[in-house]
């Protein structure tokens, strides 16, 4: 994919495209060489640009010959070309082709250089499927949401069981030590994650911020309902640790408790949208009085946008597309009740087997411990492979055209407008 260069972004001429384009809607995933962005230069710089008919238009900029499985494969066998021979032609003399975004686009030196925030330019060019600045095919922001979705995982759930059985009857240590040691290890890679992005919200670069904020101490969605999980969370700690003799039960709670909190900000905020009420407060990018969007299209921004580095591009990317794509919309509105309600179903009965007498409290702390995470993987792979195959066949109907709308309620299901 091509790296977005210096320059204005030029929205394409009526010449450049065709009816028939215009009318297929091609994704931008899928252009051709040919195809693909441009960018405009001023004249000045144009003029002291070298070109070189000979070299192909869709070169983005100059580079020595690629390695082939059947060409040379050390340096000192790569044929030598002078410098005039490797330039490739001025910004100012290819043509204009229709533009997309790739994950680089979510860079700070981007966002600074944009005259346009992407939603306008996705406003001005309807023809193009918003493509979101983020990929979990390559780069290092996939894998730092993964290792944190590790660390997490081991140390919210592994670490405690683990304590916990391990030093009450291996080492036939008391209670009351066993959990300072636990509530001392517990949640270190959370709460430092939590420091850090509430740090970039709060710097005097906006970068990280939710749209239409310009104030440092605008928090988005999950940093509130992160605030409440830690106080809930770390309160419980306290509560069943305080005593000599600890209060197992007591201690049984945290886990139940993070899917309580999750769940039910994800379900309220969900609800909100499905009876169309405003906004009580400002939600991420939504304002106070706005229209409230499913919940979890705020967990996908806040996450990818703080946590993963993608800034305002990709909140900007993510308001176009759900503008743009009803098949976006309902994907977005399937999984807010997806993952909202069977979080509450689950924290339901893992509260019961906490608090009863009939189940012992050492086996009804391995159970509370380890099911939440247990089902959030499972869930999640679920998720993974429900929306691919959503968003394949979003772009195959961009594609060929056809009414995403028409086509939901032509097989009878409903869909959630903007």
């Amino acid at each position: 994919m091509p790296e977005v260069r210096r320059g204005s972004l030029a929205p394409p001429s009526d010449s450049a495209l065709s009816s028939d384009a215009v009318i297929t809607r091609p994704a931008q995933s899928h252009q051709s060489s040919t195809d693909r962005v441009r960018f405009n230069i001023p004249e000045d710089e144009a003029a002291t640009s070298p070109s070189q008919p000979g070299e192909p238009l869709d070169s983005a900029f100059a580079e020595l010959p690629r390695r082939t499985s059947d060409g040379p494969r050390r340096n000192s066998e790569l044929p030598r070309q002078s410098s005039d021979q490797r330039r490739s032609l001025s910004y100012a003399q290819r043509p204009q082709a229709e533009a997309y975004y790739d994950s680089r686009a979510a860079t700070q030196k981007e966002y600074r250089r944009r005259a346009t925030t992407l939603l306008e330019y996705y406003d001005e060019n309807p023809q193009l499927l918003p493509q979101l600045p983020f990929t979990w095919h390559h780069g290092w922001k996939r894998w730092r949401l993964f290792i944190f979705a590790f660390l997490v995982f081991v140390d919210a759930s592994a670490v405690p069981i683990a304590l916990y059985y391990g030093l009450k009857y291996a080492g036939d240590v008391e209670g009351w030590i066993i959990f300072a040691v636990v509530t001392t290890i517990w949640g270190g890679p959370t709460y430092l994650e939590f420091a850090i992005r509430t740090l970039r919200l709060i710097k005097v670069d906006r970068f990280y911020r939710p749209l239409g904020t310009n104030h440092r101490w605008c928090f988005d969605m999950l940093t509130y309902s992160s605030t409440l999980t830690i106080f809930v969370v770390t309160a419980l700690f306290i509560i069943g640790s305080a005593p000599h003799n600890v209060w197992l039960r007591v201690l049984c709670m945290p886990a139940p408790a993070i899917l309580y909190c999750y769940g039910g900000t994800l379900f309220l905020i969900t609800l909100y949208h499905q009876m169309n009420w405003p906004a009580p407060f400002r939600i991420s990018s939504t304002a106070k009085g706005e229209k409230v969007l499913p919940g979890a299209y705020y967990f996908i921004e806040d996450v990818i946008a703080v946590n993963a580095l993608g800034g305002r591009p990709y909140r900007e990317a993510l308001a176009a597309r759900y503008k743009a794509s009803p098949r976006f919309r309902q994907m977005v509105y399937k999984q807010s009740w997806f993952w909202s309600i069977p979080a509450l179903i689950l924290a339901v009965p893992l509260t019961v087997i906490s608090v009863i007498p009939q189940v012992p409290a050492t086996g009804a702390y391995g159970v509370a411990w380890a099911v939440p995470f247990l089902w959030t993987a499972l869930w999640g792979v679920i998720t993974i492979k429900w929306c691919k195959r959503d968003m394949k066949r979003e772009r195959e109907e961009w594609e060929r055209g056809v009414d995403p709308e028409q086509e939901i309620k032509r097989k009878g299901s409903s869909i959630e407008t903007a």
